[in-house]
């Protein structure tokens, strides 16, 4: 009956690898969270400091061009309302 209850009981060899699981999904996560973290501080650094990162920015997020600027806007392929043949 002990082997019994230590094989199939609360902390039983199958909660342990299912707890070892949920570990590296837990330290996998924690992982891309820290890339992520770093990814926006070196952002946030570039915000900070570097004119040409934010110029590169609003030009490319907001579309804005300097005033001796002609830009030129293209029809996207995927909005063609054309079916498919």
């Amino acid at each position: 009956m002990l082997i019994l209850s230590a094989l199939l009981g609360n902390l039983g060899p199958r909660d342990l690898v299912a707890l070892q699981s949920h570990r590296a999904e837990l330290e996998a996560r924690r992982n891309q969270l820290v890339a992520d973290n770093a990814t926006f501080r070196t952002r946030i650094q570039k915000l900070r400091s570097d004119d040409r990162y934010i110029e590169r920015l609003i030009r490319h997020e907001l579309g804005y061009a300097r005033p001796d600027e002609l830009v030129y806007k293209f029809a996207d392929d995927n909005n063609d309302e054309t079916p498919a043949r």
